[in-house]
């Protein structure tokens, strides 16, 4: 028990030193950008990314998140055979859609931007987003293999090594090219996520042929049956579509709201800007206190499926409660002074209080936020994909309707978009809460004010009873 919790220590320290080290870095070297191209190249790039995430999550198919708890359960079992092989298939799974996906879109990416964003500008964002879209998906299957494994120094140098690959290309540019306008900025922006995935890519790859492999081969181990391989499927899928859902919400977001903004009379050049402001300065620091639950929520998944497995759930979700309290605390204290100070640090990263203009309306959610990223990875790992899907399709249901009704109006805005965010998540935290620590019992009678039988297809089971039994 020592020596778990010294490596579950050892991980965290790693991950808050370097997850705190790459978001200082992040922020400046994002308000640097900022002064010089201005907020409109981040509103276009706000416009595509949504939908590029939803190739990446269709393409994946939740494969990633489903190595996660799989790979944990059969590390415990001490069965390398089995996920040598898994991440073998998945690979193969990923990569051939990709590529097939990848050549449509780059050859039919300027007819598809206008068509979905009504702005010629987006196609070259989307011809070099179809670069990436291959190399970016078998990064986040690495990832979800090294996670599963709990190897946390290839997560932590991965992230490094695209930030810092992203940003040496972008300044490169910058200082080398003569920029003629916002469309140049943004086309900049974009490959310079291409190189990052290609050196994260590079990176994983390398680490995994030289550490990760022969440890797993070598002396040879006793091959345990493991699960079926058509089990990573099916425990993918709810995870996929629930990822499916999200996208869906970020690509209404980036269509719906400039729509809606012009629908409150503004122009598409000011609706750009308002977004940027929006997306690239206000939202950034809602994420930005985060950095420290962030870490906790990549160990809790491969944790919790493990606690499943050695029938030490109980006492598991007592250290969960915990945690609970603290996000509470801090998210409440981390909110507060945000909220006080937020004027001054916007003017003292951009230049302008724009992003101020929004806090108040977001910042209710930060409590939420912190609190779901940890209950968020115990639900997974304890296989409770289902509810999962059911209850992010109850929050964005309601987010997109609190938007839609409020954004158009003018005395609103995106302040409209801030209020949705945040009653979305407080919903979900409640959803959460009642699911994970507050009802063990695994068997829940009820989903918020619904019995289950009236939301999932009869004889669908809980993964994780059936495992118990």
């Amino acid at each position: 028990m020592k020596t778990e919790f010294r490596s579950h220590l050892k991980n965290l320290l790693m991950l808050s030193s370097s997850n705190l080290l790459l978001k200082v870095y992040g922020e400046i070297y994002r308000i640097f950008l900022i002064r010089r191209f201005g907020a409109e190249p981040f509103g276009l790039v706000g416009m595509v990314f949504p939908f590029y995430r939803l190739l990446v999550i269709l393409i994946t198919m939740g494969l990633p998140a489903a190595l996660v708890r799989l790979v944990a359960i059969e590390k415990a079992r001490n069965n390398p055979a089995w996920i040598l092989e898994a991440k073998k298939k998945a690979s193969f799974f990923v990569s051939i859609p990709a590529l097939i996906i990848a050549f449509f879109l780059f050859f039919f990416a300027k007819p598809l931007g206008a068509l979905l964003f009504n702005d010629p500008r987006t196609g070259i964002l989307l011809k070099c987003l179809a670069l990436a879209l291959n190399l970016n998906c078998l990064c986040l299957l690495y990832r979800g293999y090294f996670h599963g494994l709990n190897r946390i120094a290839p997560l932590v140098w991965s992230e490094a090594a695209e930030t810092v690959g992203e940003s040496i290309f972008v300044l490169f540019t910058l200082y080398t090219t003569a920029f003629s306008g916002v469309e140049k900025s943004a086309q900049t922006l974009a490959q310079g996520f291409i190189v990052g995935e290609l050196t994260c890519l590079l990176l994983l790859c390398l680490y995994d042929y030289l550490f990760i492999r022969p440890s797993m081969k070598r002396p040879p181990q006793p091959v345990v049956p493991g699960r079926m391989l058509s089990c990573l499927l099916n425990s993918s899928f709810p995870l996929m579509a629930q990822q499916l859902i999200l996208s869906l919400s970020r690509i209404a977001d980036g269509i719906l709201l400039p729509q809606l903004l012009k629908k409150g009379g503004l122009s598409p050049s000011l609706a750009a800007t308002k977004l940027g402001e929006y997306w690239g300065m206000a939202t950034p620091l809602l994420f930005f206190p985060l950095f420290l639950f962030s870490p906790l929520s990549t160990i809790i998944l491969p944790a919790t499926a493990q606690a499943s497995i050695r029938q030490n759930l109980s006492f598991y979700l007592r250290k969960i409660r915990l945690l609970v309290g603290a996000a509470l605390v801090y998210g409440l204290v981390a909110g507060g002074l945000l909220l006080r100070l937020g004027p001054a640090i916007s003017f003292l990263f951009y230049q302008t209080t724009a992003a101020a203009q929004y806090l108040p309306f977001l910042l209710p959610a930060l409590p939420f936020m912190v609190i779901n990223q940890l209950l968020a990875p115990v639900a997974e790992g304890l296989g409770k994909q289902g509810f999962l899907l059911r209850a992010t399709l109850v929050m964005l249901l309601i987010k997109t309707g609190v938007a839609a009704a409020f954004v158009p109006l003018p005395n609103f805005g995106l302040a409209g978009a801030a209020w949705s965010v945040s009653l979305s998540q407080a919903l979900y935290c409640c959803l959460l809460l009642r699911e994970t620590i507050f009802s063990p019992n695994i068997t829940a009678k009820w989903f918020f004010l619904f019995h289950p039988r009236y939301l999932t297809s009869r004889g669908v089971t809980d993964q994780h009873s059936s495992m118990l039994r």
